[in-house]
């Protein structure tokens, strides 16, 4: 089973992830989601995937009871991860991409922003 975390869950390519890993629920857990300001469907998508990782972006503090809210650079290199989903927007994913890699965490990116603004 492999352990992943989405960031940008609310957005289209983090909907879409979740679309599969709900296909395939014996071969993928969610670890962690870290979405923007959607926090309406966030509520929703911590709710059915039960992360024990979470992060967004101005959370009201009661809005989550019993879940650790991790910064998205330090959730991609949590120990049981396995792979990250990168679907966020601009510049924002490029710290947590390049911790990814450095902790050799496997990683899916949505757009090139990451590797253009690393000098790839």
């Amino acid at each position: 089973m492999k352990k992943i975390v989405v960031l940008g869950s609310t957005g289209s390519i983090g909907r879409q992830t979740l679309d599969i890993v709900r296909s395939f629920p014996d071969e993928f857990e969610v670890i962690g989601l870290a979405a923007g300001n959607n926090l309406s469907l966030f509520k929703e998508q911590v709710k059915e995937f039960n992360p024990k990782h979470i992060y967004c972006i101005n959370p009201p503090t009661d809005a989550f009871p019993g879940k650790n809210f991790t910064p998205m650079e330090d959730m991609v290199v949590l120990e049981n991860v396995d792979q990250v989903m990168v679907a966020l927007m601009g510049s924002v994913g490029l710290i947590p991409t390049l911790n990814a890699l450095q902790a050799a965490k496997s990683v899916a990116l949505s757009n090139k922003e990451p590797i253009v603004m690393a000098g790839g």
